[in-house]
């Protein structure tokens, strides 16, 4: 007969299993980001996107596509986006509907079964990574959006990595769904920014998110473009991937 405790620990352990299994997933998902630099913000856009100024980006690791509906699931135990409205469910769809510090325990949970660091990436990190390059191409081609999602009635997030990825092979870095990001929204942030490796404001009410998602133009698809929400918000419109880093590991999610 299997007692209780037998019970509770055969229960860990299969959690713990499950948690090396998406962590397996994850690493083989990651991209190298190159070092580098780029001019980030924009004249174009909202006054919270200027002035435009050089940036330098350590070199670091981004997830292919974002964290998807199984991962979360195997990691965390529960569905937030179940029976919610603009939503499809199944195992390569975005994981959505979990705010800012959902995404931070579902990192703890990775990080105490690894010796990585994953977390969040900056705002700069981010924009570095969907301009890879400053690279031009048909938004049709890359992203779901307005064009192609909302006004063919195909209301909800799309399995990720089924359009074309940007030059450094990331999927669905524009449109989609928005993505978290680690820092602390701050209208005049761009002002102060360092030069290296910004990480935003040290506090803050509201996290920041970028890539739009497919409701949108492509006006709100930009590279630069800024939305922000409390971290306490759970939507279906917003989910994340992950950074790796290299290197010594940050003190923030």
């Amino acid at each position: 007969m299997i007692s209780i405790l037998d019970r509770l620990l055969f229960g860990v352990s299969k959690q713990k299993k499950g948690v090396h299994e998406a962590l397996f997933d994850i690493e083989n998902l990651m991209v190298d980001i190159p070092q580098g630099h780029f001019l980030m913000g924009s004249d174009r856009g909202g006054d919270d996107e200027f002035p435009i100024h050089n940036v330098m980006i350590d070199e670091f690791k981004l997830m292919k596509t974002l964290v998807t509906q199984k991962q979360w699931q195997i990691v965390m135990g529960d569905r937030p986006w179940a029976r919610k409205r603009f939503v499809r469910e199944g195992d390569d769809y975005p994981a959505v509907n979990v705010n800012y510090y959902d995404v931070a325990r579902f990192i703890s949970r990775l990080n105490q079964s690894s010796r990585a660091v994953f977390r969040l990436p900056t705002e700069a990190e981010w924009e570095y990574a969907a301009r890879a390059g400053d690279w031009n191409d048909d938004l049709r081609d890359l992203a779901w959006f307005y064009e192609n999602a909302f006004r063919s009635q195909e209301h909800y997030p799309h399995a990720v990595a089924l359009k074309r990825p940007n030059p450094w092979g990331l999927f669905d870095m524009q449109g989609n769904v928005n993505e978290w990001c680690s820092d602390w929204y701050a209208r005049n942030y761009y002002k102060r920014s360092p030069l290296c490796d910004p990480q935003g404001p040290r506090y803050g009410n509201k996290k920041m998110t970028r890539g739009g998602d497919w409701s949108k133009t492509e006006y709100f698809l930009r590279p630069t473009n800024r939305m922000y929400f409390s971290p306490h918000v759970r939507d279906v419109f917003i989910g994340f991937r992950l950074v790796k880093s290299i290197g010594e590991g940050r003190d923030h999610v």
